[in-house]
Parts: C-alpha cells; sequence; structure tokens
C-alpha cells in the first residue's frame, strides 16, 4: 500500500482492536447477544458498557464495510473479471466455512462446557442444533454477498465520458446521515434491532448503513473522494460526535425516563423512541467515520514495522477472536473482580493473543494463501 493510504490500514488495526473490546463489553454485561456473558455488577458498570457499545455499533461495522468496499474496484480492473470473483470466494468463503465447521463449535463447546460436566466435544459437535454457525463471520458473508452484486453490476456499467463526482459538501454529508436514521427507523419496524435471520445472522436494522457505506466506499474511490477530504471537516464531524455522544446519549436517556417505556421502544416499532435513537445512531455513526478518516489520513498516516505488521494480522484476527475471548473469559469467570476489571484484563489479553496466534497463521503454508 502506498504511504498516502497507510492510514487506511491503520484504522483497520484500531477498528479490529474494537471489535474484540466491543465483544468484551459485551462479556461482562453490556447489551447484546455473544457466546458467554456476565451479568454487569452495578448500574454504572452496565450503563458504561451500554455507551460503548451503542457508540460503537452506530459506526464500526459500517465503516468496515466502506474501508472493504474502497479498493474493490482497483482489485476488480487490476485482476479482471473471472479472477477477481475466484480471489473474493478464496478470501471470503473458505474463512466462512472454516469458521463455521471449527471455530464456531469449538468456541460454543467452551462457553457452555462448564454448565454440562461430562458433555464431550464429540458429543457436542455431533448433536448441535445449529450446522451453519457463522458468529462474526456473518460480516464476511455479507461483504460476500455485496461483492457479488457488485462483480454482476460491472457488466452493465458505461465506463464512457466519466465525470468525476466532487466531493460531497458537509450539508450533503449530513442530510445523508439523516436519511439513513429515516430508512433504518423504517426497517426497524419490521426488523428491530436484535433480530437476526437465519442462517448468516444478519441484522437488518443495520444494514441500510451497511449497503449504503459499502456503496459510498466504491463511488468514493472511484471519484478520488479520500485523496481530496480536508483535514479541517475531520474536526469539525469530530466535535459533532463528542456533542452526539455526551450531551445526546444523556437525552435519549432522559427520553426513557419521561416516556416511562421499556428499551425494546428504542430498538424498533413505530414508536418515537426508535425514531429518535435511529436518527441519533447515524449522525453519531457518520460524525465518528468523517472525524476518522480526515483526522486518520493527516495524523496517522505512516506506519512502522510493528503497524505494518499488525495490518497484515487484522484479517486473522478479526476470525480467531471469539474463541480467544471466549477462553479468557471461562478461565477467568470465578475470579472475583470487577466487571470494568474483568473486562479490561479480558480485553487486552485477548488482543494481544490474537494476534500473536494471527502472526503464526500468516506465515502458514495453504492459510496465508487466503487471509
Amino acid at each position: 500500500m502506498k504511504d498516502r493510504e497507510s492510514y487506511i490500514d491503520n484504522i483497520r488495526v484500531f477498528l479490529t482492536m474494537l471489535v474484540i473490546l466491543h465483544h468484551a463489553a459485551i462479556t461482562y454485561g453490556a447489551p447484546g447477544g455473544w457466546y458467554y456473558k456476565e451479568e454487569a455488577d452495578g448500574f454504572a458498570a452496565g450503563l458504561l458498557f451500554t455507551v460503548f457499545v451503542s457508540t460503537n455499533q452506530a459506526f464500526f461495522m459500517g465503516l468496515f464495510f466502506f474501508l472493504s468496499s474502497y479498493f474493490i474496484p482497483a482489485s476488480y480492473d487490476r485482476k479482471g473479471e473471472s479472477k477477481f470473483i475466484l480471489d473474493r470466494f478464496k478470501r471470503l468463503g473458505i474463512p466462512l466455512v472454516f469458521y463455521s465447521l471449527v471455530i464456531a463449535p469449538f468456541t460454543i463447546y467452551i462457553a457452555i462446557a462448564h454448565q454440562y460436566p461430562g458433555l464431550s466435544f464429540k458429543d457436542y459437535y455431533l448433536n448441535r442444533e445449529h450446522w451453519i454457525e457463522v458468529g462474526v463471520l456473518w460480516f464476511t458473508a455479507a461483504l460476500l454477498l455485496f461483492t457479488c452484486i457488485f462483480w454482476l453490476t460491472q457488466r452493465f456499467r458505461d465506463r464512457k465520458d466519466f465525470s468525476p463526482l466532487p466531493l460531497p459538501g458537509n450539508k450533503s454529508v449530513f442530510l445523508f446521515a439523516i436519511a439513513l436514521g429515516i430508512i433504518s427507523f423504517l426497517v426497524r419496524i419490521v426488523f428491530p434491532i436484535g433480530v437476526t435471520l437465519p442462517p448468516f445472522g444478519f441484522q437488518l436494522a443495520h444494514f441500510p448503513q451497511y449497503i449504503a457505506l459499502f456503496t459510498v466506499g466504491i463511488i468514493a474511490y472511484r471519484n478520488q473522494w479520500l485523496p481530496a477530504l480536508p483535514s479541517t471537516r475531520g474536526k469539525l464531524w469530530l466535535w459533532l460526535a463528542v456533542g452526539l455522544v455526551f450531551i445526546g446519549f444523556p437525552c435519549i436517556y432522559i427520553l426513557k425516563v419521561i416516556t416511562h417505556t421499556e428499551v425494546d421502544a428504542f430498538l424498533g416499532g413505530f414508536t418515537i423512541q426508535s425514531f429518535v435513537n435511529a436518527i441519533w445512531e447515524q449522525l453519531l455513526g457518520i460524525s465518528i467515520i468523517i472525524a476518522l478518516l480526515a483526522i486518520g489520513k493527516y495524523k496517522w498516516n505512516n506506519q512502522g514495522p510493528l503497524l505494518k505488521a499488525l495490518s497484515r494480522y487484522a484479517y486473522v484476527v478479526y476470525i480467531i477472536h471469539p474463541l480467544v475471548l471466549v477462553s479468557i473469559a471461562v478461565l477467568l469467570k470465578d475470579l472475583h473482580l470487577a466487571g470494568i476489571l474483568k473486562f479490561i484484563i479480558t480485553g487486552i489479553l485477548t488482543i494481544a493473543i490474537s494476534f500473536l496466534i494471527g502472526a503464526l497463521l500468516v506465515r502458514t503454508p495453504l492459510i496465508k494463501e487466503v487471509v
């Protein structure tokens, strides 16, 4: 990768670590589904974890889709139609199958084995209810689906008389975020947050953002929007993001109190709470994404040996981290510590061990050809 694009790899490393911390927070009391969970030890810890995962959810997977699609046009143009799609199936499809058949069963078994003494892994594996269990690789499944759609549409793309689109201004970006919020609200009337579609566990409540940012990533590359992104825009959207977290989140909580509603009202349905939450979430997500890209481009656009290595391991780490995290959490389950401390210990250990394993795997024949 060229020096001017090093910040994109650095952001990927940051997002991968954030995913691990996100799942560690869910492990110790934040809302959300996960293989192994413990109750939050008190209102304050639960609220802190909720703010953390809500902020993450607003942007981190959407940004993953944006970054994943950004270089797809270049890869397609360089490799050609057939080689491109075969490479995508190799890099995305093989990990998807391996996770479902190997990593997910081991992770689930470790998470439940202490509840069922005498249950062997063989018995669990042969009698498990779901044989397709993609877990966190729902992202990989969705990315493969989106990529296939891109591949199919390229046959109808008019390459003549291409006129670059200018970088959208702040007003356009703001309206884009509002539109995403409205569409998300409408989708959540039917598919509230937390409802997943088998067999790949897609949460359609979040897919308006994922689809939009995957598409924007392709458009951004074709029109060279990132090279044109000014650092001043990052500062503006960073301040908006700070306000949405430290002012917006308390306002949402006040809305919950004065309307005497349960959390479910914010997750979906035709409610004012769901509408407010969807608008807040998308404004926050787009704000953080613009801030990270703009500030990262100017402040984090260098890559020493360590960051270069970590960026090479990031994809493997994303794939294996559930097994590592759950193993550590189960080992620490009888340790009498505050949930916040267990979150810190588990998060740091999972990041360190996952990257060490990743370093070994990317040097392993066959595996390194896939990831």
